[in-house]
């Protein structure tokens, strides 16, 4: 599974990064965060979580736990 900031340095940002994954690996779970409210959610690829900051750890075993579920 991938947890990824939507903003991430470097050449790719998080939406490239589950864009990538999931060509490469479509089961693999993906699940992106951010806490700028108009990021860019609309594009996330199909497949894609998004969990919006500030969030507690027991929210992202929870989400965790629903992607991995959602794969089978």
């Amino acid at each position: 599974m991938i947890f990824a900031d939507v903003r991430l340095r470097g050449v790719m940002d998080g939406i490239d990064l589950a864009r990538e994954m999931k060509m490469r690996w479509p089961l693999l779970p993906v699940i992106l965060t951010s806490g700028h409210p108009r990021e860019r959610v609309g594009e996330l690829p199909p497949g894609v979580a998004y969990m919006r900051k500030p969030w507690g750890p027991l929210n992202v075993l929870i989400a965790a736990e629903q992607a991995l579920a959602s794969r089978v």
